[in-house]
């Protein structure tokens, strides 16, 4: 990817100071329209209490939209997007809240200062929240006499390295215009006029003389603009210049004479950089008798509501449904594509039917070896259901490495890479009475020796998979390649947590808005919702109805923007949530695939339950049914000492 994209690294440390507020969480993650707005007109740009009702008002303008909007504030050492009344009441009465660019962040954040966001904090911001657009008044540019004072505003630094789409009045006309569209352009930034004339606005008037990239009047374009902006990788931000409306154009001439007095007066007292843009526009208005502030609201809503209606029709509620996929390839008789990535394990199961104690004693029983491996069990599983079915991964150059390839014949194992000098990944179970006890794994040598180069050198297979299955035995680098890659391209992601400590690895990717289905178990759901911060009574997972309870009343922290959310609770069945086609959610409680004294082994019975319903959704059946086969997966496999049972064929997808 692009050097200037906000890498994973940035956005997992932004996360550790964002404070999203739980409209705008839950917009989120039902992939509904949300549009963030900026602080610095509250507290710099008008004076109280003109600034406290029009970041209202301009909130309404959003949610009138069909959005919900996102203002966005520092306040006590945290990063906030979205405010309730309180806070915006605190952020436009504050006497010594701070101007916030992007190198202010930090500084504000150690001082706990109260803090208004600027175009370019903004977007930096909004970005690594998961907002795509964002409303304000004008964008800063290239001032006036840049060439001696080299005074250029971080908003088009910004710009030029920040994939969020700014919907605006164009360039402030305090600003030098045709340098500052010059400076876009030569970024590589999209400007585009929402009108009838490609004529660039100057905030104020509707005409600056200079041109943009192009015009449209169909937000549809921009849309489509932004999505294959996306789709190419491209890290540049987009400005959609918007005139303000036509009746209060009427004042354009008065308000650019007062700025050219403004301007002179700015120059002859000294004022520069973050001091100018407030100095002129309260100076302004002045001279104008309170006509530019008028003029400033009408064009911030204005922006506002374009914002709003663009947010929505940009939005992407990415239900796990088949006919979100767009495959037709059932129909075209081939095989959904399904790649697997994670560990290639050699398993090994100690199997008895005694009271085992913790004495050193010898007890009767079996040892059976087979082949394991939590992303390489999807992938045997998802071969048999009928599924073009590839496995990315690594063995060692030993025999265990030959056992795998010996027992792959359901699996494209072309992309799995061979490493020498490192072993091939083990694991020993111990099973007592149907139930593993515990298992110790030998994986660190051989995954430490892989890195993202992996993931980058199979993207070809990814970019036209049907479904990818994630193993959280991988590294963290290796897992947020794969997340970047399947959420650049819109893959669907079902992540596999596979034990309490590795949950938190996804939530390190600082990609998880990139998971589309995740299966925790009891103890894995309990980590998440912590790492959700969502305080739960350990005792809830005693029943599958109690786990959906607690799902529904915290929808927004514990769901975020997946469509699939499987708990499994071993003898207590299932607690599962999906999104239907409307990209609303349905609660439904799972009994036990089979009663537990019928057991034999419970090894790779998730893993089976997985596939299944990756393959029902992939082989265009609903959701229920593709639980349903999930169900009867796990129930077969559950019957042998097999990682994946040899009675999982095609035949039950009929």
């Amino acid at each position: 990817m692009y050097s200037r994209l906000l890498t994973t690294t940035q956005k997992r440390h932004f996360s550790k100071f964002l404070q999203i507020a739980n409209p705008v969480k839950e917009a989120l993650a039902n992939g509904e329209g949300v549009v963030a707005l900026e602080s610095t007109v509250i507290t710099h740009g008008l004076p109280y209490p003109h600034n406290l009702s029009t970041a209202k008002s301009l909130e309404q303008k959003v949610r009138a939209s069909g959005s919900q909007p996102a203002t966005i504030a520092l306040f006590d050492g945290k990063i906030h997007v979205g405010l309730d009344d309180e806070k915006l009441e605190k952020l436009a009465s504050s006497q010594n809240a701070v101007k916030v660019s992007t190198r202010d962040i930090a500084k504000t954040l150690i001082r706990k200062e109260i803090g208004g966001t600027t175009v370019a904090s903004t977007m930096k911001i909004a970005h690594a929240a998961g907002i795509s657009v964002f409303a304000t008044g004008g964008i800063g540019g290239v001032h006036r006499g840049a060439d001696q004072t080299f005074d250029i505003s971080a908003d088009l630094q910004e710009l030029s390295q920040t994939p969020v789409c700014v919907v605006c009045s164009g360039v402030k006309s305090i600003l030098d215009i045709p340098k500052t569209v010059e400076y876009l352009e030569t970024h590589s930034v999209n400007c585009v006029v929402y009108g009838e004339k490609n004529v660039f606005p100057s905030f104020f008037t509707r005409k600056s003389g200079s041109k943009a990239q192009f015009q449209t009047e169909s937000l549809e374009e921009v849309v489509e603009l932004l999505k294959t902006s996306k789709t190419l990788g491209l890290p540049f931000g987009t400005v959609l210049a918007c005139p303000i409306p036509e009746k209060y154009a009427a004042d354009g001439d008065l308000i650019q004479n007062a700025i050219d007095q403004a301007v002179r007066e700015a120059i002859d007292q000294n004022i520069a950089s973050q001091q100018v843009t407030p100095f002129i526009l309260a100076r302004v208005n002045e001279l104008t008798q309170g006509v530019s502030m008028e003029t400033n609201i009408a064009l911030l809503e204005n922006n506002a509501s374009i914002a709003g209606r663009l947010a929505a029709k940009l939005c992407d509620r990415r239900p796990i449904g088949i006919s979100k996929m767009n495959r037709n390839q059932s129909s075209m008789g081939t095989k959904p594509k399904v790649v697997s990535i994670g560990a290639a394990i050699v398993d090994f199961e100690a199997i008895t039917s005694e009271d085992v104690k913790d004495d050193g004693g010898s007890y009767n029983g079996r040892v059976v070896q087979r082949m394991g491996g939590v992303a390489r069990n999807h992938a045997e599983a998802l071969g048999r259901l009928g599924c073009e079915s590839i496995f990315v991964s690594a063995i060692g150059d030993d025999q265990n490495g030959k056992f795998f390839r010996q027992n792959s014949e359901k699996i494209d194992i072309t992309r799995v890479k061979v490493i020498t000098n490192k072993p091939t990944c083990t694991y020993l179970a111990v099973n007592v009475k149907g139930n593993v006890r515990y298992g110790i794994v030998t994986s660190d040598p051989l995954l430490r020796t892989l890195t993202p180069k992996l993931i980058e050198a199979n993207s070809d297979v990814l970019e036209c998979s049907d479904f990818i299955l994630l193993d959280s035995n991988l590294p963290v680098p290796l897992m947020a390649k794969t997340l970047e890659i399947a959420k650049k391209h819109e893959k669907q992601v079902w992540l596999e947590p596979t034990d309490i400590d590795k949950v938190k690895k996804v939530f390190s990717t600082g990609l998880v808005d990139a998971v589309t289905a995740t299966s925790p178990n009891a103890n894995e759901f309990l980590e998440w919702a912590k790492l959700c911060n969502v305080k739960v009574d350990p005792s809830i997972v005693n029943s599958a109805d109690s786990v959906l309870e607690l799902i529904e009343k915290e929808k927004s922290s514990l769901i975020l923007n997946t469509s699939l959310f499987v708990v499994t609770l071993a003898n207590k069945g299932s607690a599962v949530v999906y999104r239907n086609k409307l990209g609303q959610l349905e609660f439904q409680a799972l009994p036990p695939p089979l009663q537990m004294d019928k057991v034999v082994s419970v090894s790779g019975a998730g893993d089976s339950f997985n596939s299944g319903v990756i393959a029902g959704l992939t082989h265009n059946k609903s959701v229920v049914e593709s639980l349903q086969l999930g169900q009867e997966c796990a129930r077969l496999t559950l019957q042998t000492t097999l990682a994946v049972s040899e009675a999982i064929t095609p035949q039950l997808l009929k």
